[in-house]
């Protein structure tokens, strides 16, 4: 009993000492010359981070924000010190106290200690990649990205097994810093054999194909780099690695690309919302290595405010023909419901698609086949619903050179779509649709971008209204509604047309922190009811917008103000415009 008795006393005391010296406190602020108002590397944003206690982006709403022990401020002193002088501020002084039931880090970050002697050897051109010269701050990040430039350098210039050496010598006393580099290229190197290891029931061809370097060329670590990227979009492997043998002698360099595939089959469900479809959801199952070979089995239904869809695709990315090469096969089944403002829509459709890479441009061919029945809401088209059986031969060119899908920052992307359905084909209708989408973006620095996406489009005779173009939206004339430009009906349903002209332009700006982008952008659409007519009234629209970049992509909310009416269209989506 005793015993007991003293136990449960020793927990009491031990919870009212840590009571007594762990305090919690709900603010901390950064005060003094060290810290800057706005954005930055010195702001408050950054500094929170620093000490371990970012707050949530304001996206996400189910996390809260950090709280602050005082048993924790000789840690929070500790990482600042050592951030600022990183950043060339060595004689910082940081004073963290508590007041007003607050917690308050004073930082004063005083003089950086700059660099007073650079020795680049045997040759200067390497300078250049230090990024330093004389008289600049001193900064440790700076110094380590220095070495990363050289070393990347000579991995990108056939020179994988250099000597280097980098040195910063410190003055603490004069407040001076002395840096000394020595690069040593060593032999030129090439590309030897590869091996190929673990790829499981996937042909070694398969894995071959993904493989942009070649034996005998010079070494470039991106070839490998690029090769493993290509890999990667198998979707199979939860193991990858290509990797240069630089341990042995003589300057051909092998190279090792040993693989363990992972899981194939998923099941994803995914939720989303944009303005021009509202809130939309789906599930989808998949197999990406179907029978081996990464051959695609793909089942899934979606639906969003419009209707819904369902499909099923099958997949074959490597098919040998005789006199042809390699080709892709895809044979996609949809059904789906569509609800548009002008008619409502029930279709059976199969898309059977055989692709091909030549010269450099993706090729794909194929049949598509639409069983319809489409109602019209737009009085005097009452003709064209009923029931449609349209077959029709497609054939799509493409090239895209952007750097990223959802983000891009520079690169360009042409496509050109032709469909051609025929009475041949047992086609209810006949027409011959053509459709031009390019885009261009370039970066101005890293913080500014310009793009410019332009659409035209040309059916060579009057079709049922469900075959007509339509623009209007988040990611074509944003200074109106989805499918919203054009003629219209006297209740103001829009018409569509057969001669289509979008133009958009647009300029990003990063502001304030790396995440937040600011843009300004001139939209204009043209579409008309002649074929190919192209001077017809063309609706402009002037806005702005934010960017805030998240894990799955930009968040995008832009505000377009058509310039032939007023009001304004906002909306809201994932992923730029170009």
């Amino acid at each position: 009993m005793i015993l007991l008795r003293g136990l449960f006393a020793f927990v009491l005391l031990s919870i009212f000492v840590n009571t007594l010296h762990a305090k919690v406190y709900q603010t901390l602020e950064f005060k003094g010359s060290g810290v800057d108002t706005l954005m930055g590397e010195l702001s408050s944003s950054k500094l929170y981070s620093v000490i371990g206690k970012p707050f949530p982006p304001f996206y996400a709403f189910w996390r809260s924000n950090p709280t602050f022990e005082s048993d924790d401020l000789d840690e929070y002193k500790s990482k600042l010190k050592d951030y600022y002088e990183s950043l060339g501020y060595f004689k910082a002084k940081i004073y963290p106290k508590i007041k007003d039931d607050k917690i308050v880090i004073e930082i004063e970050k005083n003089k950086p200690i700059k660099i007073a002697i650079l020795k680049v050897a045997p040759d200067r051109k390497y300078a250049k990649l230090t990024a330093f010269k004389k008289g600049d701050v001193f900064r440790t990040d700076a110094f380590k990205k220095s070495k990363e430039n050289i070393t990347r350098y000579m991995m990108e210039n056939a020179h994988p097994k250099y000597g280097f050496d980098a040195k910063a010598y410190v003055h603490l006393d004069s407040y001076k810093v002395d840096l000394d580099y020595h690069v040593d290229e060593n032999q030129t190197c090439f590309i030897d054999d590869t091996a190929i290891s673990g790829q499981g029931d996937v042909k070694k061809e398969i894995i071959e194909d993904a493989i942009v370097y070649k034996k005998g060329e010079k070494f470039d670590i991106r070839k490998l780099e690029e090769t493993y990227d290509n890999i990667y979009e198998y979707g199979i492997y939860d193991y990858i690695a290509v990797e240069p043998k630089l341990d042995q002698n003589g300057t051909n360099v092998p190279i090792s690309i040993a693989l363990k595939t992972g899981e194939t089959k998923f099941l994803k469900t995914n939720i989303g919302y944009s303005t021009d479809l509202g809130a939309r959801g789906g599930i989808s199952w998949t197999d990406k290595n179907f029978f081996g070979n990464l051959k695609v089995l793909d089942l899934g239904i979606k639906i969003n405010k419009i209707g819904y869809e369902s499909h099923a695709m099958y997949y074959d990315p490597r098919i040998i023909v005789p006199y042809v090469g390699k080709i892709t096969l895809k044979d996609e089944l949809k059904y789906y419901m569509h609800n548009y403002d002008s008619f409502k829509e029930n279709v059976w459709e199969n898309r059977f698609t055989l692709g091909k890479i030549f010269v450099g441009l993706e090729h794909y061919f194929g049949i598509l086949t639409e069983v319809s029945r489409i109602k019209p809401k737009v009085a005097g088209f009452e003709d064209d619903g009923g029931n449609y059986f349209i077959n029709s031969f497609f054939y799509r060119v493409l090239i895209d050179k952007r750097d990223s899908m959802i983000d891009a920052k520079k690169g360009y992307y042409i496509s050109l779509y032709l469909e051609q359905a025929s009475k041949y084909l047992a086609s209810d209708i006949t027409y011959l649709k053509a459709l031009l989408e390019m885009r261009y973006i370039k970066s101005f620095g890293k913080k500014t971008v310009f793009g410019v996406k332009t659409r035209l489009g040309s059916i060579n005779k009057n079709v049922p209204i469900f075959k007509r173009f339509y623009t209007g939206g988040s990611v074509t004339n944003r200074g109106y509604a989805y499918r919203d430009v054009g003629a219209k009906d006297p209740d103001g349903i829009p018409l569509g047309g057969v001669s289509l002209v979008d133009a958009l332009f647009e300029v990003r700006r990063q502001m304030f922190f790396d995440d937040f982008w600011l843009t300004a952008f001139y939209d204009t659409s043209m579409l008309s009811q002649k074929a190919h007519y192209f001077k017809d009234t063309f609706y402009d629209s002037v806005g702005f917008g934010l960017r805030y970049i998240t894990p799955i992509g930009p968040l995008r909310l832009d505000f377009g103000f058509p310039q032939q009416t007023k009001g304004f269209e906002f909306h809201i989506s994932i992923g730029q415009v170009f």
